[in-house]
């Protein structure tokens, strides 16, 4: 009886079920980036560009558009950050501001 057993260190069968599980966590990435993100995503811009324009130091700049905005939500939290680019007097700059969803839906400038 002249057996060998090797070992390339790899349980058989863990390669498919771990691409399957990396497939399936991006989707549901994707999914939930696509559910609801885009709404709010505008209603957090919409409220933080109202504040930059109120804003003494820079609001009578030229804001960017959403499209042009970084725009992050929080995992576990109700806040958006949102950055819009401007330019004031030639100079460009940053306004950051942080949206906090509110119980009625709507956001409301938290900084």
């Amino acid at each position: 009886m002249n057996s060998t057993i090797t070992s390339s260190g790899r349980r058989a069968g863990t390669a498919p079920v771990s691409a399957a599980f990396a497939t399936a966590a991006f989707s549901l990435t994707l999914l939930l980036a696509a559910c609801g993100g885009s709404k709010d995503d505008q209603a957090a811009y919409d409220v933080c560009i109202v504040s930059a324009k109120a804003d003494k130091n820079v609001g009578k700049a030229a804001f960017a558009a959403k499209e042009q905005s970084n725009i992050q939500g929080s995992t576990g939290d109700a806040g958006i950050r949102v950055n819009i680019p401007y330019e004031l007097d030639g100079k460009k700059g940053l306004f950051q501001c942080i949206a906090e969803k509110q119980t009625d839906g709507k956001f409301k400038v938290t900084n």
